[in-house]
């Protein structure tokens, strides 16, 4: 299976390499580790983003459970990418 012509697998690979790049990068100096969920939040959740990513693209190159995963992993990550955006943007 591809996306743009390039096999789902590689893309899943690119989407755990962006994972990893985002638990080393992110926005330390808009919240301090005493401020709970907001600090979660802008933590990891842009690396759990990708992380969905990587698992959806997986899913759907090794056929996990027919594909079905793959939508409801999708939809996840896009959730947890909206809920960064919303803290990153408020916390400006």
């Amino acid at each position: 299976m591809k996306f743009w012509g390039v096999p789902v697998m590689v893309w899943g690979l690119l989407c755990v390499l962006m994972a990893l790049v985002w638990l080393w990068i992110w926005p330390a100096d808009r919240v301090s580790p005493g401020e709970g969920w907001r600090f979660i939040v802008l933590r990891w959740f842009h690396a759990l983003t990708w992380l969905l990513l990587a698992l959806a693209a997986f899913s759907a190159a090794l056929r996990v459970a027919g594909g079905a995963l793959v939508r409801p992993l999708a939809f996840a990550a896009l959730l947890a990418y909206l809920v960064f955006l919303a803290v990153f943007v408020s916390s400006g």
